[in-house]
């Protein structure tokens, strides 16, 4: 699929996605199983975006892997130790 394509999709369309899961799991593999909060493994993770500027073309830094009560406390406006 295309970036003009994704850019014009509705979010919850983009995250039903090909791309959207390839970039998901990608973030996932890449955090190794790890909430970049608190750290901790072993909980189901949600991939949240830090920004939306790039859509279809996340950039790593545009992504963060937390479990649920750290996305949570991140949507609250908590800071991501070490910049992730």
């Amino acid at each position: 699929m295309s970036l003009p394509v994704l850019q014009f999709m509705t979010y919850a369309e983009y995250l039903q996605t090909d791309h959207w899961r390839e970039t998901r799991a990608a973030a996932l593999e890449c955090a190794g199983g790890r909430c970049a909060l608190c750290d901790r493994t072993g909980l189901p993770l949600d991939v949240h975006h830090r920004t939306y500027q790039r859509l279809g073309e996340e950039l790593p830094e545009d992504l963060a892997v937390l479990h649920n009560d750290c996305h949570e406390a991140y949507e609250l406006g908590c800071q991501i130790r070490g910049g992730v």
